[in-house]
């Protein structure tokens, strides 16, 4: 049984004791470019359980536990490219998140991840 592990909110709580599920980190998760639902939380599905599809363009991402972050994005020639970037705690479900391209930085909200599937939006 997959267990889900829904990032709750703790306003006594600083950033630097928020925890982040396991399952989040090491996977490459993708857009299954379901319509999102009424707060703009979109399904991503890990890297194995969903293969994007042609023509739909590339949106994905992947964090580490030690805080590298990668955006997995269409590249200039339609062809797949990752910009690396960094990732920091801003509360306890949302992170944000700086690119080492220029781009300015956004804030990630995860609403609950298990071990294939992610609910998340880009603020």
């Amino acid at each position: 049984m997959t267990f889900l592990f829904l990032l709750t909110l703790n306003g006594c709580k600083q950033d630097a004791d928020v925890v982040a599920p396991e399952a989040l980190f090491g996977k490459d998760w993708y857009n299954t470019r379901q319509q999102p639902d009424g707060a703009g939380f979109f399904i991503y599905k890990v890297q194995g359980t969903y293969t994007p599809q042609g023509g739909w363009g590339i949106d994905g991402f992947r964090l580490e536990k030690d805080g590298a972050f990668v955006l997995h994005t269409q590249g200039p020639a339609d062809g797949p490219l990752d910009i690396t970037g960094s990732w920091k705690p801003e509360g306890a479900s949302n992170y944000r998140i700086s690119l080492t391209n220029g781009q300015p930085s956004y804030l990630l909200t995860i609403e609950l991840v298990n071990d294939t599937t992610l609910r998340a939006r880009q603020n």
